[in-house]
């Protein structure tokens, strides 16, 4: 069973906004703190480990409407 489109962009247009905050966070609480070379890279690493942890969430949301068990342990 294929997730609904309705249900699949509510959870597209949840995924951009939670990345497109996470990407801001450390301009607003390391500006003016370190060099923006380094705050650049702490921003990249966050917004690619943050996606990579919404793929991962997506993929187990995917896994239990197809019947299997979930990722965690208590699924």
């Amino acid at each position: 069973m294929a997730i609904p489109k309705r249900e699949a962009a509510v959870y597209l247009l949840i995924a951009c906004g939670s990345l497109l905050m996470i990407s801001y966070v450390p301009h607003m609480f390391l500006d003016g703190l370190i060099e923006d070379s380094l705050k650049k890279k702490i921003t990249i690493f966050l917004t690619i480990s943050w996606a990579i942890g919404l793929a991962i969430l997506g993929w187990d949301i995917v896994r239990k409407r197809s019947g299997k068990k979930g990722l965690f342990k208590n699924s």
